[in-house]
């Protein structure tokens, strides 16, 4: 036999936070085993995820490494369980095995009689997407009625399975629907399964997006203020010792920093216009088309739950 399986925490390890392949087909309404609805549920908190351990899960555990192994001395491959993650998404691959070097994917499935390939597919995709990898293997290993923990390779069939990128897109549009349907169902745990589905239109989806961005930009615009502060003290300082030292340009090599002497501006106060000589302020104004435009500010609420 060959090396033995290891615990890999991973698969689940912050299950909540993340849709993970074995979602996919869930969200897109493959499976037969669990609904989009009961999957949103359990990655809102709302229901506790059911640890299922059965005879068939147990055999493919066992099974996984051995196929992988197999595979590896048959094609000189080194193919390793890895995991991807993106954050922005909320999306999370555990692959079976990747072959860094040449880039392909390999998934490892055991099945009874009749295998779900569509299925195995729609899990494949996803990590392409995060992997970048191009093509894969799907190896489907037949489950011997006896369990029997032999590796036969009269049981393995390998499938290559090509990037698509239409369905990526399509899993990509089903999962950014599915967490926001699951924010909504947060709000209001009571939802019925009908309501649920009303939700991830097209406006729910932009605003998500625009409600993200925003939220990022806020972050961004805090640490830039901090920046700015300290760039001005810098600045404030630099230019006072070059006046002293009456220093006129400096060239480091990468900035050329020159020492600006003080000037005066001058403007128009169109306020104290506007006040004493209304007549010549209203003369001279000109109107301008503004285009339509949403205002976005922060929440008085934000931060404080």
């Amino acid at each position: 036999m060959f090396g033995q399986q290891k615990e890999d925490i991973n698969v689940t390890e912050k299950r909540s936070m993340y849709v993970g392949g074995s979602d996919v087909p869930v969200i897109l309404g493959l499976s037969k085993y669990k609904t989009q609805f009961e999957l949103a549920k359990e990655k809102a908190g709302i229901v506790k995820p059911e640890h299922i351990s059965n005879p068939y899960i147990q055999f493919g555990n066992k099974m996984e490494p051995l196929i992988r192994e197999y595979i590896n001395a048959l094609n000189n491959l080194n193919f390793h369980p890895d995991t991807f993650i993106d954050q922005d998404d909320m999306i999370r691959s555990n692959v079976d095995g990747i072959d860094d070097k040449n880039k392909i994917l390999l998934e490892i499935k055991t099945h009874g009689t009749n295998p779900t390939p569509i299925i195995y597919e729609a899990q494949m995709q996803l990590y392409f997407y995060q992997t970048g990898c191009e093509y894969g293997w799907l190896a489907m290993y037949k489950r011997p009625t006896d369990f029997d923990l032999e590796f036969d390779s009269k049981n393995l069939i390998i499938k290559e399975i090509e990037r698509d990128q239409e369905a990526i897109e399509k899993i990509l549009d089903a999962i950014e629907t599915f967490w926001i349907r699951v924010e909504y169902l947060k709000e209001n745990p009571k939802m019925s399964e009908r309501d649920y589905y009303t939700i991830g239109n097209d406006v729910n989806k932009i605003v998500a997006r625009v409600e993200r961005f925003e939220l990022e930009m806020l972050e961004f615009k805090k640490k830039a203020k901090l920046l700015e502060e300290q760039q001005k003290a810098f600045r404030d300082e630099l230019y006072k010792k070059m006046e002293e030292e009456d220093i006129k340009k400096i060239d480091t090599g990468d900035i050329i920093i020159t020492r600006v002497l003080p000037t005066v501006r001058k403007s128009v106060d169109s306020t104290r216009l506007k006040t004493e000589e209304p007549s010549i302020y209203e003369k001279y104004l000109k109107e301008s088309k503004v285009k339509g435009s949403i205002r976005i500010k922060e929440s008085d609420s934000r931060g404080k739950n």
